[in-house]
This record gives C-alpha cells, sequence and structure tokens, in this order.
C-alpha cells in the first residue's frame, strides 16, 4: 500500500495537531483496531528534525492523533517535509502518511 500524500501548511510558533482514522470500509462504519500498533512521525524543516507525540484516542481504537507542541515550532525554515509510520504486532512497517510542510513565519 502506498502512503498517502498530503501537502501541510502550518503557523510557527503554533501547536500542530493531526488525527487519523482508520476505517475498513468507504461509509467509515467498520473501525479498524490500531489499538496495539505502535506510531511515529517527524517533520524535517530545515536542518530540524521534530519529532510527534503520538497518542491513541481511547476509547475509540481506530483514531491516533500527531501532536507537535509549539515550544518546537519556532525558528524555523518555510519548508520541509514529514511522514507518519505505522508498525504492526506483526513487525511489519508501513508508510502512511507524507508530503511537504510550509510554514508560515511568525511576525515579530
Amino acid at each position: 500500500m502506498a502512503a498517502a500524500i498530503v501537502d501541510i501548511n502550518i503557523n510557527e510558533g503554533e501547536t500542530f495537531i493531526m488525527s487519523l482514522e482508520f476505517w475498513d470500509d468507504v461509509d467509515n462504519t467498520l473501525p479498524i483496531d490500531v489499538s496495539t500498533d505502535t506510531f511515529t512521525g517527524s517533520f524535517k524543516i530545515g536542518t530540524k528534525t521534530i519529532p510527534m507525540t503520538m497518542t491513541h484516542l481511547t476509547p475509540a481504537v481506530n483514531v491516533i492523533e500527531a501532536k507537535v507542541a509549539y515550544s518546537l515550532m519556532t525558528d524555523l525554515s518555510s519548508k520541509g517535509k514529514y511522514d507518519v509510520d505505522q508498525l504492526n504486532t506483526s513487525g511489519d512497517k508501513f508508510r502512511l502518511i507524507q508530503g511537504d510542510v510550509r510554514v508560515s513565519q511568525e511576525v515579530v
């Protein structure tokens, strides 16, 4: 399965939050249980690698949240890349989503 490609525009100095939902059908009625899987994600912006904090949102078994605190989103160049990977309990690793990041610079 190829990773989804989604470009992101973010504001420098703001907290970044993205939720990902996992469904087994197009009508979003059959959730996929990812509660035992591990997720990693990060931004690579200029020379900085900024890790995302990945959290399973309970009680939903099919939703994760990727977050980067505002304190890590300062002094950034204007563009970069990001990705989010999934490691399931069988040891298989998948790239779920990736893309370009554009940072709107904070005016001081």
